[in-house]
């Protein structure tokens, strides 16, 4: 199935069961667009992406950008606040993940939001995270 976008839809990333605020790493949304996995929001969630994710995949191939800026454009985009900032510091320092990652940690920590992500090897290693399954 294919969305207006021209995205070809095959496994949900949420099921429709799932009744928490989801917060989805770069990975998934990747995977979304190759068609690999479809977005689907259950009734009275929400689902939510970094200001960070937007930069990675922003920084993907050129013939992409209109289908990330529609799938963007369909979610919910969290800032990075000074809270978030320093979070990340403190996840970084005790974890050594990377930053991007860390700051896409810390925004879930904060948010009170599960985060969807196939990189289960560093996000295991932040206290507290809660990962969508």
């Amino acid at each position: 199935m294919r969305d207006r976008s021209g995205i070809v839809a095959r496994s949900p990333i949420i099921d429709s069961a799932d009744s928490v605020n989801l917060l989805v790493d770069t990975d998934v949304l990747i995977d979304h667009l190759r068609g690999a996995v479809e977005l689907k929001r259950p009734t009275g969630a929400s689902i939510s992406y970094s200001v960070i994710t937007r930069s990675e995949l922003l920084a993907g191939p050129l013939e992409q950008e209109p289908a990330v800026r529609r799938l963007l454009a369909s979610l919910r985009e969290l800032p990075v606040s000074s809270q978030i900032a320093d979070a990340a510091g403190l996840i970084r320092r005790e974890t050594g993940i990377a930053i991007p990652d860390a700051l896409i940690a810390a925004t879930a920590l904060v948010g009170d939001l599960e985060l969807r992500s196939r990189n289960r090897r560093d996000f295991n290693r932040v206290d507290g995270l809660r990962l969508a399954g």
